[in-house]
């Protein structure tokens, strides 16, 4: 559930020790794609955990694992590091900020889009960094043969992406939990669960 702006902030972070992935189009590409699976569903999430590898709200280190010793190219590794970012990103903020679920327990939708949408966009738009990133993404290009997913079903996902980070930001009302700062923190603390994952796959122990 963290937006396009965390997901290629957490990538770029962890590529810092990855250098072979830093200035990797393909490699961002992944970072961004699981999330393609809505090209196929539409508002539909109730398959969404599958298309994340069962890491979309809690941490399933094995899946990844496995998916990353059988798909090793820079695509791959930034789809895992996705998942991974995800896993973290729903347990932090619901112990973080109770305030942003309603008192039948439900997450209040309205209040959580906007904060990330608006934080998200002005990241962004902060960042030069970013913005060469997702003109990084035009120059990627998806698998043909990836086992979740079609390339149009990416490319469609990425054409949503660079659609609406180029426009206005559709929301507009002042922030109150998931600022930048905590998006910042959020990114550096997650780095040491991608890292020890990674390490896992590719037998670096």
């Amino acid at each position: 559930m963290a937006l396009t702006m965390v997901h290629l902030l957490v990538a770029d972070l962890w590529a810092r020790s990855h250098p072979e992935y830093a200035e990797n189009p393909e490699y961002y590409y992944g970072a961004v794609s699981p999330d393609a699976m809505h090209i196929r569903f539409k508002g539909d999430k109730s398959r969404k955990d599958e298309f994340h590898l069962y890491n979309w709200r809690a941490l399933h280190r094995e899946p990844v694992v496995a998916y990353w010793r059988a798909h090793r190219a820079p695509f791959d590794i930034g789809y895992g590091v996705h998942v991974l970012t995800d896993c973290q990103w729903v347990p932090r903020y619901t112990r973080t900020f109770p305030g942003l679920f309603l008192p039948d327990g439900k997450l209040d939708i309205e209040t959580y889009y906007n904060d990330t949408f608006v934080t998200d966009f002005a990241l962004l738009r902060a960042s030069p960094r970013l913005q060469r990133i997702v003109d990084m993404l035009e120059a990627a290009r998806a698998p043909e043969d990836h086992p979740l997913l079609t390339r149009e079903e990416f490319d469609g996902w990425r054409q949503v992406i660079l659609d609406g980070y180029r426009g206005e930001c559709p929301r507009h009302d002042p922030v109150r939990f998931i600022t930048g700062q905590y998006v910042r923190a959020f990114a550096d603390d997650s780095l040491a669960l991608i890292e020890d994952v990674y390490r896992e796959a590719m037998m670096l122990y």
